[in-house]
């Protein structure tokens, strides 16, 4: 999955968001909120990513 910057930027607002509103709403915590949902999208990307690779593989093989 390749998702363009503007992609990937509304994605790890959207995490970001989320993670706020389950903390309760609390003030002074963007920059963590934000680091810890940038690290979700960076993992989603590599999963999607290695997933691509595996079908990828299993269409070779058959």
């Amino acid at each position: 999955m390749k998702r363009s910057p503007a992609e990937r930027h509304a994605r790890i607002s959207e995490i970001a968001h989320s993670i706020w509103e389950s903390e309760g709403r609390p003030s002074g915590q963007e920059t963590r909120h934000w680091l810890m949902a940038e690290k979700l999208v960076l993992a989603e990307e590599r999963h999607a990513s290695q997933e691509e690779e595996s079908r990828g593989k299993e269409k070779v093989r058959k």
